[in-house]
């Protein structure tokens, strides 16, 4: 049988591990993996500002859909308060921003929760390395049942004539 040394029990070789780790994340900004790389310099970012929190919002949401990729992130916000974030990592080029707003704490937003508020779609040209200002203006979420009813009733209106025939002549019978 076999022994062999665990990778974890010397100094030496925990400061190996962190190095290795260091060195994989810096061969990935560095370019070795093209990929990686675009990904990893193509990146934007905008300042989220929010001014005097509603009181029925405790969470914001907002949304970045770029070309090839989305940046979702949320906010637990106090209400009352005002509210600054730099977001980060977004995609660059025409980029798609929209923000939602809910009631309850972030943690419990799921993909079924209705917004208190919802924003219009903005689209904001992100350019790498400069921070960009997205203003969005968020509405209250207003809600409705609608019905709607069909009526069965033949169709035609006041200028609707019995059909004729050449064959009778256009006579009505």
């Amino acid at each position: 049988m076999k022994r062999t040394r665990s990778f974890f029990r010397t100094a030496s070789s925990s400061t190996i591990l962190c190095a290795s780790l260091a060195l994989l994340s810096l061969t990935a900004i560095s370019g070795c993996d093209e990929r990686a790389a675009r990904d990893s310099l193509e990146t934007g970012q905008a300042l989220l500002s929010l001014s005097a929190i509603p009181d029925d919002v405790s969470c914001v949401r907002v949304t970045a859909a770029g070309e090839f990729r989305s940046s979702v992130s949320d906010f637990d916000v106090v209400p009352g308060t005002t509210f600054s974030q730099s977001l980060t990592g977004l995609p660059v080029g025409a980029v798609v921003f929209s923000a939602n707003a809910y009631a309850g704490a972030c943690t419990t937003v799921t993909k079924s929760t209705i917004p208190a508020w919802l924003s219009d779609e903005k689209t904001v040209t992100l350019v790498q390395g400069k921070s960009s200002s997205v203003t969005l203006t968020l509405y209250k979420n207003g809600r409705a049942n609608v019905t709607v009813e069909f009526a069965d009733q033949e169709d035609g209106g006041p200028d609707a004539r019995p059909a004729t025939s050449a064959r009778d002549g256009g006579t009505r019978g």
